[in-house]
């Protein structure tokens, strides 16, 4: 890592809840619209995630031909993507919403078309408010997989009550799935 991120001193880790699925079990999607890992998002990325031990999920995605940047690799965006839904999948462990203060990556080595990458989020700890993730990707399938990390993120989540979005409720389709008025899906 690249960066001068630097962790607080004095940051605390959650204690992981009896709600939370056991090692190897999946996480259900956060928001059926979600671009990241949504259900009713056909343009979306369909990523999955499983819980690993601790405070940590895996989560992968098959890198379409669509999120090409480059030739023949993926774009820097979309991996943007991919990070911040990893990150904040692992947040779930709280028990309730976050949103995205800060999201950095650095990115090692190019990730062609076709790949399936395997990410790891973890929560590094709390202050407050204030969640600190890391996360790294590898390529697990594809022309070029290895045990090689090949892009690496940190994040900086912000717990919220459910009615942070309430101001939106009107720019979204009104459905059963609608996470307005609503706690985790855990």
């Amino acid at each position: 890592m690249s960066s001068t991120w630097t962790l607080p001193d004095d940051l605390e880790l959650p204690i992981r809840p009896d709600f939370f699925p056991a090692p190897g079990g999946a996480l259900p999607q956060h928001w059926s619209k979600c671009f990241g890992c949504g259900d009713d998002q056909p343009a979306g990325m369909a990523m999955t995630f499983t819980a690993g031990e601790g405070l940590e999920v895996s989560g992968r995605l098959t890198v379409a031909n669509r999120y090409q940047g480059g030739p023949g690799v993926i774009h820097g965006g979309i991996l943007s993507v991919a990070f911040d839904e990893v990150q904040g999948m692992a947040c779930m462990v709280l028990g309730g919403p976050v949103v995205t203060g800060h999201l950095e990556i650095d990115f090692a080595k190019p990730i062609p078309l076709g790949s399936v990458l395997e990410f790891r989020a973890r929560i590094d700890g709390m202050i407050r408010r204030k969640v600190y993730t890391t996360s790294e990707a590898r390529i697990v399938e594809g022309p070029t997989a290895g045990d090689d990390i090949v892009a690496t993120s940190r994040g900086l989540f912000l717990t919220i009550k459910p009615e942070h979005f309430l101001p939106m409720k009107d720019f979204v389709d009104g459905d059963a799935t609608s996470p307005f008025g609503t706690s985790s899906s855990l």
